[in-house]
This record gives structure tokens, C-alpha cells and sequence, in this order.
């Protein structure tokens, strides 16, 4: 298996599979300003680290494998953020009284630490949530060793043009670099926590229909959307969407259809813009409406 290198992918793959469609990623560099994060490609700003590592990429293409070079055109330059954090406090200068005595020693910071609840269930692909780990859970036998994680109990820092980790010194003064840190803890993946789960925000996508004789093709219009956790179910009456995008946005919505389908000649297409569902009329008549409780200012399918 290989690892994609493209920004905002990570992901592994084989050259068996590697079509057009395979990869998701920003052809654009990392973007920090104002205490806002994103990529210079796509609009989402978002204002923590992990957040941003979740804004899906916004082109799709092919996975790739070589390594990233100096003069790689997508390279971050971070120097110029405004990321700003407090002046670190002067130690006082000591009298001559205390000049022989001992110095104290600075505390070290304590992080807490979160760990996955005894037994539970996991799903074979799904991503350690640990700071600079990109393990992925293969298997309780391969995945659960003691100090299999190599990880950051800090949150990142970005300052003066500098990159790093509260938790650790190593300093990087390029994203790529940062992103190269290794871990300065040890213990076990975190694949699922105790911590509350932030909630999802809900979007508002766009949305319309027309009607041939035989079909009824409805398109929601909408970007950046992850086309492994999101899904269209397709009933005889309903149709059930549940898009996920990054940065922990969803869309759902169920339509309960004017008319009947038929499911099995019915599909779905995600594209680069909106996801296109295409269903087959159980019969011929014209639908006056999508729904069948649409309000009747909504606009008619179009016979064509």
C-alpha cells in the first residue's frame, strides 16, 4: 500500500485503483492569519488546528506518492500569519541575598490525556485522533499495543513564523516540517475517547429538480464534500440524505417524494459541485411538485 502525499489526503492506496476521481486535496498551501486557518485554494476558515485538518480538499485527482521537495510550488510559507501569543514572562533578577540560593524549578505542564473506554468497538480504517499520528485501526491484535503511539499531548503553536507544540521544543519554521515533528509521548491509539463529541453544524445547500417522461433528476448543490461518509439512501417514496463536510459540517434531508420510484433503476452521482440524483418514475404522469407536501409557490418540474 501507498501513502498519498497530497495536501489535505494522507490516505493509503493502491495503483490499482488509483483513478481520477481517487484523490481529494488542496492544490493550494496552508493559509494562518488573524488567528484563522485554511488553504489558499477554497474559502472554509476555521480556528483550530484540528479543524483545519478536517476542511476537505476542494479538487480531486489522482493519489500521488513523491515526497515533496524544497521547491515544491504548494510548500507552506507561514512567515507572514498574525498568529500572535503572550510575551513569555522574565524571570526576576535576583538580590544578592538569593543569589545563592537554589532556583526553582519551572512546573512542568500537565496534559490530560485521553484514552479509548476498555472493549470498545472499533471500525477497521478509522484514523488515530492522537496529535501526530496517522495510524489508522487495522485490528485489536495490530492496533492496541501499549506504545504503538507515538503522538503530541500539547496543542499546536504558531509564532513569529515559527511551528511547534506546547508539549515539546522541536521547532519547524516551514508547514511541512511542522508536520514532521515526531511525537514526544508514547502510549496507546486513540481511536474513539470519552471526550463530549462537538456538535456537527448544520448547512444549507441549494436545491432544485426537472422531470423527463421517466425520471426525475434532483441536484443539491454543494462543495468539499467527503464521499466516504456520505451517503443517499433511495426508497420507493423517500429519498435520505446525509452529506459530511469537513470541518465537522453536515446536511441532511429526507424528501418525501410526489410520486412513486422504482429503487433498484435509481442512482446517485457525486460530483465536484452537488450530488445529482437520478429516479425512475414508477409511471409516466407529470409530478407537480418534488414533494408531496411542497408548498404550491414551489416551481414545477419541467416535461421535457
Amino acid at each position: 500500500m501507498l501513502t498519498c502525499t497530497r495536501n489535505g489526503c494522507g490516505q493509503s492506496y493502491e495503483e490499482t485503483s488509483n483513478d481520477a476521481m481517487a484523490c481529494q486535496y488542496h492544490p493550494g498551501r496552508p493559509v494562518f492569519h488573524e488567528g484563522k486557518k485554511g488553504w489558499k485554494c477554497c474559502d472554509p476558515r476555521v480556528h483550530s488546528f484540528d479543524e483545519f485538518l478536517e476542511i476537505g480538499g476542494c479538487k480531486l485527482g489522482t493519489h500521488s506518492s513523491e515526497p515533496k521537495h524544497k521547491d515544491d510550488p504548494f510548500k507552506a510559507d507561514l512567515t507572514k500569519h498574525d498568529d500572535v501569543l503572550p510575551e513569555p514572562l522574565k524571570a526576576p533578577v535576583p538580590t544578592t541575598e538569593g543569589a545563592n540560593a537554589e532556583k526553582p524549578q519551572k512546573p512542568q505542564a500537565k496534559y490530560v490525556v485521553d484514552e479509548d473506554p476498555v472493549g470498545v468497538q472499533v471500525e477497521p480504517g478509522t484514523k488515530c485522533k492522537r496529535n501526530g499520528c496517522n495510524a489508522v485501526y487495522e485490528s485489536a491484535e495490530r492496533s492496541r499495543g501499549a506504545e504503538q503511539c507515538q503522538f503530541h499531548p500539547g496543542e499546536a503553536l504558531f509564532h513569529e513564523g515559527t511551528k511547534g507544540w506546547a508539549c515539546c521544543k522541536p521547532w519547524a519554521s516551514d508547514f511541512e516540517g511542522f508536520m514532521q515533528i515526531k511525537g514526544c509521548r508514547r502510549g496507546q491509539h486513540l481511536f474513539v475517547g470519552t471526550q463530549p463529541v462537538k456538535q456537527a453544524q448544520t448547512e444549507k445547500c441549494r436545491r432544485d429538480f426537472y422531470q423527463l417522461a421517466d425520471d426525475v433528476v434532483v441536484s443539491i448543490y454543494a462543495k468539499q464534500i467527503d464521499r466516504e461518509k456520505s451517503t443517499v439512501a433511495i426508497d420507493s417514496n423517500t429519498v435520505d440524505v446525509h452529506l459530511v463536510f469537513g470541518a465537522g459540517r453536515i446536511y441532511n434531508d429526507t424528501i418525501q417524494l410526489h410520486g412513486s420510484i422504482d429503487p433498484s433503476s435509481s442512482s446517485y452521482e457525486f460530483m465536484s459541485t452537488k450530488v445529482e440524483i437520478r429516479l425512475r418514475k414508477a409511471d409516466t404522469v407529470q409530478w407537480p411538485a418534488l414533494e408531496r407536501d411542497a408548498e404550491s409557490t414551489q416551481s414545477l418540474g419541467q416535461q421535457l
